[in-house]
Parts: structure tokens; C-alpha cells; sequence
């Protein structure tokens, strides 16, 4: 008996002492996934910008959705959510939870290709993408923290503004937490971005989807495959219906709880989607871009200017090289 014992305790210890280098062989492989995806994002969002440059677009939308297919994420539709306001004919500001880097792939597929607002700081992330979306128009740069002498509401306010006259015919998302957290009720909403919005008289609409976090977590370097994305969507807030910002904004705030309830308690009367996009949602489609905004002329200049100066470098190089050699042999003659 004391001898089974023992050989028990030691089969218990071998495999107590497997379990952890188990562990850090699949985080190791999944931190490379990690990076391999990533870059590939970077690669596809580069291929997207050339073709911009040549004067046609591909929708942001469609290409996200494209990375949700391969890591098989699937989608649903709590139970009481509401179709998505048309942001076609109008522009719509939608208030999404902020949870991970995976936030940008999954709410633009959700949404059909919106804009979103950004600070400069994601551009040394995702530097391509960054430059895509830039170009494009669809990627709103900001600098936080910025003393604008008109005060600030007034200055985003202008700012959404020529914004979306650079990218018409879709919405915005707007990340109202400020950060990115996965704290379980999020955390409280900024009130600035809901004043531009009271501002501007431009509708509102809460979209709180569970588990980005899982799809990609940057802070543990991981990927989720087949991971279940259920989204809730509010019925549109209109800032016209409350005279005074502050009521609006307390508006916000409660619809934005009562969303995030009905998505994160939505487990088994959801409703399964067989695509990303939510219903309601229109895709922009891609289109041809020349001439298009300044931002993409600007890129557009800048690429030739640096192909003109690299091919004029390597004409000048051979030219120097063919003189030399030509040189040689005129001397050995």
C-alpha cells in the first residue's frame, strides 16, 4: 500500500510539474498567432492603402469581417435589441464598450465600415492600418489633452464636423469610457464626447457587444478562436428631445447601463447572426476614390515623390557604376 501511495504521489507530481510548461508552450504559441494575425492586418491594411493611392477603395468593413471569419468568431443579437439607425442618410454616433484592441475589427464589422475617433497614439500600434484609415478618412486623429482656445466641446464639435465631410455617408463610433478596461461593468461614461454630440444634434445609439476582449487581448497577447460575440443595440437617443445637455446626458448614461444589462445578460434568448453585420446596419461599399480628400492626395504625393527620388537614386547609381567600368576598360585599352 505504501509503495501504490507513493507511486501515486509521484504520478500526481510529474503531472502537476507538465501543467505549467503545458500552459507556457500555448501561451508561447499563441503570443506568435498573436503577432502573425497582427501582422497580417498590417499587411492587408498596407495593400489597402496602395490600391487607395491608385485611385480605388476597399471597404474597411468588409476587410474586418474577413478577420473575424478566420479566427471563426460567431455573432448574435440580444433578444430586445433594435435595428440600427440607416447612417447613410444621416450621421449616427455610436457608443460601443471599449474593451481590447479587437474592439476596432469587431465594431467596424458590426457597423458596415464606420469612422471612428482616435487618438494619435494608436497610429504607433497599427501604423499601417493608421495610414490607411487616415488617408481614407474613416480614422479621426485627435490629440487629448490639447488646450484649444475655443474651449474644447466647440473645437470637437467642428472637428466631427469636417471630419465627416471627409468621409460622408457612415457613422462614427465613439468610445465614451476614454480607455480601454475589462472591468465587468465597465467604467463610467466621459461626458465630453456626449456634449459634442448634444452639440451637434446628431443621434445616438448604444452598441455594447460581449467578449472582444477574447477576440484579441493585447495585454496577454492572445487570440480567441470560435469566441461569441452578442451585441445589444438601444433605441436611438435624438439631443433635440432634451433642451438642456445635462438631461441628455443623464439619458445616456442610464440607456447605456440598461444596453449593457441586455447584452451581458442576454445568454440563452439571444439570436444567432450568420454575419457580423447587425440588422439595421448598412455596408459602405468600396468605391472609386480619384479625385478624393486631401488627406489621400497628400498620400498620394508623398508616395510618388519617394518612388520618384528612389528610382531617380538608382538611375543615377547605375549610371555612376556603367561610367566607371567604362572608364576600366578605356584604360586597360
Amino acid at each position: 500500500e505504501m509503495g501504490g501511495n507513493g507511486g501515486g504521489g509521484q504520478a500526481r507530481a510529474v503531472a502537476s510539474a507538465a501543467r505549467p510548461r503545458a500552459s507556457g508552450c500555448y501561451r508561447l504559441v499563441n503570443g506568435a498567432l498573436f503577432f502573425l494575425f497582427l501582422l497580417y492586418i498590417q499587411a492587408t491594411s498596407l495593400v489597402s492603402f496602395i490600391v487607395l493611392l491608385l485611385g480605388a477603395a476597399v471597404s474597411h468593413g468588409a476587410l474586418t469581417a474577413h478577420y473575424l471569419r478566420i479566427l471563426r468568431t460567431s455573432f448574435a443579437t440580444a433578444a430586445g435589441a433594435r435595428p440600427v439607425l440607416d447612417d447613410t442618410k444621416r450621421p449616427v454616433i455610436f457608443l460601443c464598450n471599449h474593451r481590447s484592441w479587437g474592439d476596432f475589427w469587431v465594431d467596424c464589422a458590426l457597423l458596415g465600415g464606420t469612422s471612428f475617433v482616435s487618438r494619435w497614439a494608436v497610429a504607433f500600434a497599427i501604423p499601417c492600418a493608421a495610414l490607411w484609415g487616415w488617408s481614407h478618412g474613416w480614422l479621426w486623429f485627435f490629440k487629448r489633452g490639447a488646450k484649444r482656445a475655443e474651449g474644447t466641446t466647440k473645437w470637437m464639435g467642428n472637428f466631427f464636423r469636417h471630419s465627416h465631410a471627409a468621409f460622408p455617408g457612415k457613422g462614427v463610433v465613439l468610445y465614451p469610457e476614454g480607455t480601454r478596461t475589462t472591468e465587468p461593468k465597465g467604467l463610467p461614461l466621459k461626458h465630453g464626447g456626449l456634449a459634442v454630440a448634444h452639440q451637434l444634434g446628431w443621434p445616438v445609439q448604444v452598441v455594447i457587444t460581449t467578449n472582444k476582449e477574447q477576440v484579441m487581448a493585447e495585454r496577454s497577447l492572445s487570440l480567441g478562436f470560435g469566441t461569441k460575440c452578442v451585441t445589444s443595440v438601444s433605441a436611438p437617443l435624438w439631443p433635440r428631445d432634451y433642451e438642456v445637455c445635462d438631461d441628455f446626458i443623464a439619458a445616456v448614461c442610464t440607456t447605456w447601463r440598461n444596453t449593457w444589462e441586455e447584452a451581458y445578460g442576454a445568454s440563452t434568448d439571444a439570436v444567432s447572426r450568420p454575419h457580423a453585420v447587425l440588422p439595421g446596419a448598412t455596408s459602405r461599399p468600396a468605391t472609386s476614390v480619384a479625385p478624393c480628400r486631401s488627406g489621400t492626395n497628400l498620400a498620394r504625393l508623398c508616395f510618388l515623390t519617394f518612388a520618384f527620388i528612389w528610382f531617380w537614386r538608382f538611375l543615377y547609381a547605375g549610371g555612376n557604376n556603367t561610367t566607371i567600368v567604362d572608364l576600366h576598360a578605356f584604360g586597360s585599352r
